[in-house]
């Protein structure tokens, strides 16, 4: 992140109103899991989308990378096994927040 979107988050948490004392937000800390995992999602997201653009823009002008070269790709069975694990790593990242919820043994009636 650079420093105007560091600045815009904290813009953001400053006019919230307290949003991350600590209580649920929106009622239910299922809930409040659910929203932080979509949160890191579109986090993660953002990072790879960008990371991705200044990449392949940096690559293309040089003129070691021609438009169509990511999507002609083909990665070795060495790589795909490494993705298939870093693919597992991202998902628990992602779910942190649904997997460190208590486990209520009873259900609550709607």
């Amino acid at each position: 992140m650079n420093t105007e979107e560091i600045a815009d988050l904290r813009r953001w948490f400053d006019a919230s109103g307290g949003i991350a004392d600590g209580r649920p937000f929106l009622g239910d800390r299922r809930l409040d899991a659910m929203v932080e995992v979509m949160l890191e999602m579109a986090a993660q997201l953002w990072v790879l989308r960008r990371r991705n653009t200044v990449l392949e823009s940096a690559l293309a002008a040089a003129g070691t990378l021609a438009a169509d070269t990511v999507e002609q790709h083909q990665l070795s069975p060495e790589a795909t096994a490494t993705l298939r694990t870093e693919r597992a790593d991202f998902v628990a990242t992602i779910f942190r927040s649904l997997a460190e919820l208590p486990i209520d043994p009873t259900p609550k009636e709607a």
